[in-house]
């Protein structure tokens, strides 16, 4: 893993220590949950989902403001990204050699994402329990995403773990028009025997 990467590794496992220490419910997704569900990639940026109301949300950028992140002031006021129907807020964790970790937090707003959160679970990331997506549940927020290194990753994901979920997995790919790109990546990757 190169520097930068355990950098961010770092910055993840700090933020995971603090929504701990804050009871605020979470889950790890994105690159950072991929190395647990399929072979280990270097990522360069935090992506977690969270379970807050508006106030809750308030609090953990109040929080994570006061232990170092830097909170954007038009988070603060409430406004929220949206990406593929999904909202989020963006904080950052700045290393000791000045690089800039990007730390996306999604919200649970949608029944797609509602449905994913209560099937999250608890995993060991170097000496932490934490709580992060489930397989099926990344591969479908990878194929949302859309982006080549996202695809990638699916592909990454059923080579070791097969077509794991599949009637939930098909089930939501259809809710969600990602059909077509589920089926690219089952075609594509090397599943393990007997998982076609």
């Amino acid at each position: 893993m190169n520097n930068f990467a355990g950098r961010v590794r770092e910055v993840a496992l700090r933020l995971v220590d603090l929504l701990e220490a804050h009871s605020v419910p979470y889950a790890v997704m994105g690159g950072i949950a991929v190395p647990v569900w399929g072979i280990p990639r270097a990522t360069y940026d935090v992506d977690v989902v969270l379970s807050v109301t508006g106030e809750g949300l308030r609090g953990f950028l109040a929080f994570a403001k006061a232990e170092g992140f830097q909170v954007d002031p038009v988070y603060e006021k409430g406004f929220r990204d949206v990406l593929k129907g999904m909202e989020k807020v963006c904080i950052e964790w700045w290393t000791e050699e000045s690089r800039r970790v990007e730390v996306d937090v999604f919200l649970v707003t949608t029944s797609y994402q509602e449905a994913a959160f209560a099937r999250r679970t608890r995993v060991r990331i170097d000496s932490r329990e934490v709580w992060v997506l489930t397989a099926a549940d990344l591969i479908l927020h990878k194929l949302a995403a859309g982006r080549a290194k996202d695809f990638a990753d699916v592909q990454n994901i059923l080579s070791v773990q097969g077509l794991v979920d599949e009637e939930y997995l098909r089930g939501w790919a259809k809710r969600l028009s990602l059909e077509e790109a589920l089926e690219r990546a089952i075609g594509e990757a090397d599943l393990p025997p007997g998982n076609r």
